[in-house]
């Protein structure tokens, strides 16, 4: 089955243009015929520098602010945090800059028609076709899986000469290098980006020699012909196809000599080809994307007869649901694979993919939900290599995080808060904030435990116990060692003081909003499966640091609570909620994405249901996904579908909206404005409605809606170090193959059924196959 995305005209703006991407080189094409703009990026290219935000002159008063929160002076514990807790932001994403190019034709009036504009999912290229003046044009660009470099190839189906213009431009000050035939320019990032809602004078602030180093360097490379340059462009005249080559790099891996470097990857590039260059790319490509492949509908030509727009509406009016859901499943891997590639960056708020020099919410890493969801998927869509660049933000994090741990806290072990940059900043930020209440979204320290998560999931889904033994468990132990430090008595419990619900705030006794408590419950669920996986890790390793204080706090952990409408409590007092509709479903972070709130924990799932039925089925696009993949935990296919047409909500609108939600005409996922969290959770919540494995087994089609009536699915991983491929039909799974890694047994549940199959080593074995179906 061919995936793609496509469309009648160009893109007439940024939420239009379609994403390239190899990692480390992001690219938005718009698609134009006379004019063409590729907006550019590179995963490294961040303001600020290596240096903590700002230093502690003296340790807070932690004895005063837990006093303070313990006698419900709330006000005065959060004017205490804003003063000697709060730092500076954290750095900004950076985009990089503009290519244009530009087809010179002799008559500028002559009718463009058959106009389409493709982006392949199967095979990561963009292409764009259309007839003028009885020529055909075609252009067809990548960005280089292999070869780490930006390609298109401008063809015609005439023998005359077609002139073009290519130029480059930046937002940032460049100095631009002399090169026969070639754009080269240098630049250095901004030592301080503020994001775009803090207002200050200088929001934008350089400084000579500091910030970090880039460089673009583009050349055409043409069969016959000749280029004139003319200062920042390229004007190319020939008879014969062509394509041009562009790389980036920065100096953030310690590079001294980035035009050097840019020189040799072109030179590399054009000594292969074109030919050569797109078949590197494509089978590699092809090992990621082609692990897995979904298929749900019966319309196999439905992506041919349609464009993407006509789709989207379609599937707002309940039409073809399984086709573009599937669509968009298959969008969310693409995605994963063009902006974490292993050896690249991780995928920040926007992927890697930014046009501003003040992006929304900075398209930094915020760790309270939108970096973890950005990789929900990555295990359970046999992309778990592209975690691992996860991995490496978290390795960088945790040497700050024992800095402000240290400093801050006057603990050891690590810690990171709700924002993280790819420094690895790990302070709590909102010192400077505008809105009065920072405190909401800036006062948690939960962050490393949540990240945490993600490399014992890494290690369920592939077992390998190198990984778990010298990168999971040193990470895991010392975030284990800070928060049995941070834990603080009350009322016969060990609980977390202060403590916030992101981004959540709650009315106290007379009626005031507030943010700042004690015992939240994410903090207690994210600690209760924290210390229970480190004493997982200790059984399995065979040690004992840390063991059996460890034991000791998980179990004076507090009880989750049941509140005043039935619904799991988001705090360890009955507070109300100033928004019972907030996006942020922070306390149940035990059913989704943790496992603390068991499939035989009936009154908390009925709690965790009621909850979920108070917050509604609304909300900014990456909570409805969250809310869909809740649902599916709780085996309710239908309410996980419907979160899931509600995200499929057409929109233009980039300003911010916390209520808004839906999606951009090139489908990134509208908060508003753009984080691709949203794209990456939709994927996760088919995921989980098609196969849960976190009870140690594996159950087929926990939470299949109505609507999918029939399906097949070839390479989706389990829990246990298992791939399954299985196939339905009138929601009664007919086909099941199963691979394991290690020997050993499984029970699967389908069709009510339960089995149990023994596997040895590597074995494949097929468990069901039904013939006769009708």
């Amino acid at each position: 089955m061919q995936w793609k995305l496509n469309y009648r005209e160009p893109a007439k703006e940024w939420i239009e243009s379609l994403p390239l991407g190899n990692g480390e080189i992001g690219a938005m094409v718009s698609g134009g015929t006379r004019q063409e703009t590729i907006e550019l990026n590179l995963d490294t290219l961040w303001s600020g520098s290596q240096k903590q935000s700002e230093p502690y002159p003296d340790l807070p008063d932690w004895n005063h602010i837990k006093k303070l929160v313990f006698e419900s002076r709330y006000n005065e514990a959060e004017e205490y945090a804003k003063s000697h807790i709060l730092r500076d932001w954290t750095a900004a994403y950076l985009p990089v800059g503009t290519v244009d190019v530009q087809m010179l034709t002799e008559n500028g009036n002559n009718e463009i028609t058959e106009y389409k504009r493709e982006l392949s999912l199967n095979d990561a290229l963009h292409t764009v076709h259309w007839i003028e003046g009885g020529v055909t044009y075609q252009k067809e660009t990548f960005v280089s899986m292999s070869d780490n470099v930006l390609v298109m190839k401008i063809s015609t189906d005439s023998d005359s000469e077609v002139k073009v213009h290519v130029s480059l431009r930046s937002q940032m000050p460049c100095v631009w290098r002399k090169s026969e035939n070639m754009l080269v320019f240098e630049a250095n990032a901004p030592v301080y980006a503020a994001p775009n809602y803090y207002q200050c004078e200088e929001p934008i602030r350089y400084k000579e020699n500091s910030g970090i180093k880039f460089g673009i360097m583009l050349k055409p490379v043409l069969k016959s012909g000749t280029i004139e340059k003319k200062e920042n462009g390229l004007t190319i005249r020939t008879s014969d196809d062509f394509y041009i080559i562009l790389t980036g790099k920065t100096d953030f891996d310690g590079c001294d000599n980035i035009i050097e470097f840019m020189s040799d990857i072109l030179k590399c590039a054009e000594y292969k080809g074109y030919k050569q260059l797109k078949q590197n790319h494509l089978e590699t490509y092809h090992s990621f994307f082609d692990r897995l492949d979904l298929h749900m509908g019966e319309s196999d030509d439905y992506f041919e007869k349609t464009d993407t727009i006509q789709q989207m509406k379609a599937f707002g009016k309940g039409e073809n649901t399984s086709e573009f859901a599937t669509l968009l499943f298959h969008y969310a891997r693409y995605l994963m694979i063009c902006s974490s590639k292993p050896g690249t960056q991780a995928a920040n708020l926007q992927g890697i993919w930014n046009n501003q020099m003040r992006a929304p919410w900075s398209s930094n890493y915020t760790v309270n939900i939108n970096t973890e969801m950005n990789y929900w998927m990555a295990e359970s869509c046999n992309l778990g290599d592209c975690h691992t660049a996860l991995f490496e933000l978290i390795d960088r994090t945790v040497k700050k995080g024992k800095i402000t741990a240290q400093k801050l806290y006057g603990l050891e072990g690590w810690i990171s808060h709700h924002n993280i940059d790819i420094w690895g900043n790990s302070d709590p930020v909102g010192k400077y904030a505008q809105d009065g209440s920072p405190c909401q979204y800036a006062l948690w320290p939960m962050s490393s435990a949540w990240l945490c998560r993600h490399m014992w999931e890494h290690y369920c889904y592939t077992l390998d116990g190198d990984f778990l033994k010298d990168r999971a468990y040193p990470v895991i132990r010392e975030a284990v060692r800070f928060y049995l430090g941070y834990l603080t008595e009350y009322d016969g419990y060990l609980v977390t003081c202060p403590s916030t619900s992101p981004e959540n705030c709650f009315l106290d006794r007379k009626g005031e909003k507030h943010s700042v408590t004690f015992a939240s419950t994410m903090d207690i669920s994210i600690l209760k499966e924290l210390f229970a996986t480190y004493l997982q890790i200790c059984k399995i390793l065979k040690v004992d640091v840390l063991e059996k204080e460890t034991e000791f706090a998980l179990k004076k952990l507090p009880p989750f609570k049941i509140g005043h409408d039935g619904q799991l409590q988001e705090w360890y007092r009955d507070y109300r909620e100033t928004d019972i509709h907030h996006r942020h479903v922070s306390h149940l972070y035990g059913l989704y994405p943790g496992n603390v709130i068991k499939e035989t924990d009936q009154e908390l799932k009925k709690a965790c249901e009621i909850s979920l039925n108070r917050r509604g089925s609304q909300g900014t696009g990456w909570c409805m996904v969250w809310k869909a993949s809740l649902w599916a935990r709780l085996k309710n296919g239908e309410k996980a579908f419907e979160l899931l047409k509600n995200q499929v909500n057409l929109t233009h609108t980039t300003e911010v909206d916390m209520s808004g939600g839906g999606i951009y005409p090139n489908l990134f996922c509208a908060h508003p404005p753009f984080q691709i969290d949203g794209n990456f959770g939709f994927a996760a919540a088919i995921s989980e409605m098609l196969l849960q494995s976190q009870n140690n087994d594996i159950e087929l089609l926990p939470a299949i809606p109505e609507q999918w009536k029939r399906g097949q699915i070839k390479g989706i991983k389990a829990r246990g170090g298992y791939t399954v491929d299985f196939s339905w039909k009138n929601g009664k799974v007919y086909y099941i193959k199963i691979s394991a890694l290690k020997e050993g047994n499984v029970i699967v549940r389908y069709n009510g059924q339960i089995s149990r199959f023994f596997f040895k080593e590597g074995q494949n074995k097929v468990c069901l196959q039904k013939t006769g179906r009708k």
